[in-house]
């Protein structure tokens, strides 16, 4: 699946009158080939706003002038311009035709020409508008598939989902062949996720037969069609029936044939059809926790339990509607991008890519989106909205301390159905795209806002009114975990370099007032060294970057005075930055744990440290490898007219303006930063990283900085922490079950393409929960470990009292998680992190190691 990847280092940019540019004006004679010729429905024929033709062309001239390369916009960025946005368009290859792309050709070395001599976009809207033709053709087409095929899957047809790196198709007839293959995919995956499952008490009847009482009710809204009136093994042996069955009726009971004195928390039954198919299994589970966490009862005692029994079904007109309305659905979000400038966007931020992968053109919404993921707040309501099937605007959840969850007058799955302002009418918003609602909830702080809202339980919508109110994001803050153990070792996850800086009102505020990545984790690293914690591990693995002040800064308090990062600009000229901590907040033992998706400031803070010999990096092979740095600044500021007043929105402009290099004078631009100790990852061989991109900057070096003497904390100990943490690995089946899916993972990157045979999939499917089942019942049969561990965060970080541990059922991030299986992921962030409890183990190596004398820990 496609990653938009934003990984950022801002800096301050200083912004001078933008004249016209001299290099573009070097193609202004330029013949311009054929137009298009217009789409074949006038259902499909969108026009520009009158402004739009303005932007682009400020866009295009700030771009040129003010990005990195300084490239002019030629023949060369406008070919690249529109590979980027019928990419954006088309990533999959699977809507515009050979013969499209043909048309589409005449622009490919005209966009500068268009954009800058003929103040002219159509084009984005000509091409976009064939995309819409063409997806409408594959909606009516997919749905008439579903209308009229009857759906077999016993050949040996193959799909490929995955066709960015396959060609369009040639014409009509190949464009339906795929799609038709598509909806075989898509019904054969509904199929082989569908199941029924049915809940009913436990008890026992007077022959010691489990008794199962099912009820046609909410947790039952199935009818009984679906079950077996037998029960049989795999060897068509009979252990159970099904009495009381008709379509119709509201109660059926089932009684089962189980050997007694089994713990039924541990009893999965497996039931068989003819020819020895899985139709399903049944399971126990306490109806309600009495027992405090106490040993379950045997069967003897089986009140207190419950049944599920789960199977798999054929109810092919629910396939049939749950694919119709994903379709329709599909359809409409595309035509609603058509409102409120996203074609505009996706356009210029086409021709930003063609540039650098980390250049864009945002939007207001995106901005805004932006800047609260950079400064961790908002001001609005604090609630996470998404849309349901029915295109309604639901509420997810609510953000702690927001304006929602104070007022106890919303809750998550309540449907928005209007919004107003202040002395305003109500605006119905069904079927709007959810930014626009976003943008009308959120508005000026202490300013109310009025919602309809509707809920499941309520007959009759209500009118609630919140007061607009900044939300802290306090989830995505750094924080830290202490591992009671010997030795005390503190882990501290930093999320993001963020802080509390507004490109728009630069200056605003005290800086000691102001909340920062680096102030956040000062305050966990006093509180661990409180602790007495022996050792330090800095997360950093799902980092994806920020502030390159927050950086350089954070390094600091590490280290004491001294060279971080150098930055090139676009004339070339080199700043070195500097920590100017007089000495380090913490010189004990530190680590910083790395993957793939470290990049940008991580890769800076990791490289400094590295260079200064100062910190063990453990984890993948090297992290992204983005080595340049980004402003986002309103394009109002670029425009000479328009700088006096920039508060008219026309977007903001997020440009690449310098590459940053390591204080030795390495590149992290493609190289990343290398770890000291490598653990496996699936992550190591996925095609994720900066020169996986488009446009990538080309690696380079310069002269290092004048760095102080090496501290040596890493080099002596390293050959003897890998030949520890290798002997462990290779004693340890949870590392030998993630080679397992790293070798899976390798074998399907090698084929790309599905199987459309029901029953190899099946087969698939059955293998892999299998090997899931049985990897649980190994790891259930395990001792637990017995240590404490307790969680920091900054609310509680000056509490007398340290916070044990609660394990929290949602996944957390997992960079070993294959990147296709969304459900993939331990199931506590602490508890189940492999590499976490791999990298504590090798922190607690190197504390040893260096309490020794350097000779007698070299010998070890």
């Amino acid at each position: 699946m496609k990653a938009r990847f934003y990984f950022h280092c801002l800096a301050a940019l200083a912004l001078a009158a933008l004249p016209p540019s001299a290099r573009a004006a070097e193609d202004s004679n330029t013949t311009l080939e054929r137009p298009l010729p217009p789409p074949a429905s006038p259902l499909f024929a969108l026009s520009p706003d009158p402004t739009d033709a303005s932007i682009a062309y400020w866009t295009a001239g700030a771009i040129t002038n003010y990005q990195f390369t300084q490239h002019p916009f030629d023949a060369e960025i406008s070919g690249r311009f529109l590979d980027r946005y019928l990419e954006t368009l088309d990533y999959f290859h699977l809507f515009f035709l050979q013969s499209d792309l043909k048309e589409f050709e005449a622009y490919r070395s005209n966009l500068q020409v268009y954009t800058l001599v003929k103040h002219d976009i159509s084009p984005a809207y000509v091409i976009f508008s064939r995309f819409l033709e063409r997806a409408a053709q594959r909606e009516a087409y997919e749905t008439n598939v579903l209308q009229n095929e009857h759906f077999e899957f016993t050949g040996h047809e193959r799909f490929t989902p995955d066709r960015h790196e396959l060609p369009n198709p040639k014409d009509m007839a190949e464009a339906t062949n795929l799609w038709r293959k598509e909806v075989r995919l898509e019904y054969l995956d509904e199929k082989l996720a569908q199941k029924v499952a049915y809940f009913g008490p436990v008890t026992f009847d007077a022959q010691s037969n489990l008794v199962i009482a099912l009820a046609r009710k909410t947790t039952n809204s199935y009818s009984f069609e679906f079950l077996p009136a037998k029960f049989q093994d795999q060897q068509g042996h009979e252990f159970g029936r099904l009495d009381g069955f008709n379509n119709e009726a509201s109660n059926a009971t089932i009684h089962l044939q189980i050997p007694p004195g089994g713990n039924l928390l541990k009893i999965t039954n497996h039931f068989f059809g003819q020819g020895g198919t899985d139709l399903g299994l049944i399971r126990f589970e306490r109806a309600s926790d009495t027992n405090n966490g106490a040993a379950p009862p045997d069967q003897a005692s089986a009140n207190g339990y419950e049944s599920v029994i789960e199977l798999e079904t054929n109810d092919t007109g629910r396939i049939v509607r749950s694919l119709q309305k994903r379709y329709v659905q599909i359809l409409r979000n595309y035509c609603g991008l058509t409102n409120d400038g996203h074609v505009l966007e996706a356009y210029l931020t086409a021709l930003a890519r063609a540039y650098d992968p980390h250049s864009d053109y945002f939007g207001r919404a995106e901005a805004d989106n932006f800047k609260i993921k950079m400064q961790l707040s908002l001001i609005g309501i604090g609630a996470r909205l998404v849309k349901t099937d029915s295109d309604r605007c639901q509420i997810e959840s609510l953000i702690p301390g927001g304006p929602a969850e104070q007022s106890g007058l919303l809750k998550s799955k309540d449907i928005i159905a209007a919004v107003a302002q202040k002395d305003q009418e109500p605006v119905p918003v069904d079927g709007m795209p959810l930014e626009e609602v976003v943008e009308k909830i959120r508005g000026p702080e202490g300013t109310p806002v009025t919602l309809t809202v509707e809920r499941e339980s309520s007959v009759r919508p209500k009118v609630i009114t919140l007061i607009r109110n900044k939300v802290k994001l306090v989830e995505e803050e750094s924080k830290a975990t202490l591992f009671d153990a010997r030795p005390r070792i503190g882990v501290i996850d930093v999320p993001s370099f963020y802080g509390e800086t507004d490109p728009d009102q630069p200056g605003s505020g005290p800086p000691h007032e102001k909340k920062t990545v680096t102030t956040d984790v000062a305050a966990l690293i006093y509180r661990l060294k409180r602790e007495k914690v022996e050792g330090i591990i800095l997360d950093l693995r799902t980092n994806g970057g920020g502030y390159l002040d927050e950086a350089i800064r954070l390094t600091g308090l590490f280290t004491s005075k001294g060279p971080v990062v150098m930055t090139k600009s676009q004339d070339g000229s080199i700043v070195t930055e500097n920590s100017t901590n007089a000495a380090p907040l913490y010189d004990g033992p530190l680590m910083v744990l790395t993957s793939r998706m470290s990049a940008s400031a991580s890769e800076i803070l990791a490289g400094a440290l590295q260079d200064y010999g100062r910190t063990l990096i453990v984890g993948d092979k090297t992290t992204f490898g983005k080595g340049t740095v980004q402003t986002v600044q309103p394009l109002a500021s670029f425009i000479p007219r328009l700088r006096a007043a920039p508060s008219q929105n026309l977007g903001s402009l997020h440009l690449t303006i310098k590459k940053f290099y390591r204080a030795s004078g390495l590149t992290t631009e493609s190289n990343g930063v290398a770890a000291d100790i490598v653990l496996p990852s699936i992550l190591n061989y996925a095609n994720f990283s900066e020169s996986s991109q488009p446009n990538w900057l080309p690696a380079d070096t310069v002269g290092g900085a004048d760095l102080p003497p090496n501290l040596n904390l890493v080099k002596p100990y390293l050959p003897e922490l890998l030949k520890r943490s290798l002997e462990r690995r290779e004693k340890n089946r949870d590392f030998a079950y993630l080679q397992e899916d790293i070798d899976e993972y390798r074998k399907r990157q090698d084929d790309k393409s599905l199987s459309l045979n029901e029953a190899e999939r099946r087969t698939e499917q059955r293998d892999k929960e299998a090997r899931l089942e049985a990897r649980k019942k190994e790891r259930a049969s395990r001792p637990k470990p017995d240590e404490k561990f307790y969680e920091l965060t900054l609310k509680n970080v000056d509490q007398p009292e340290l916070t044990l541990y609660k394990p929290n059922p949602k996944p957390a991030p997992d960079e070993n998680a294959d990147p296709e299986d969304a459900d993939a992921g331990p199931e506590d962030p602490v508890t189940s992190d492999l590499i976490l409890t791999e990298a504590r183990h090798i922190m607690a190596d190197y504390i040893s190691l260096m309490n020794k004398p350097l000779a007698a820990a070299a010998g070890q």
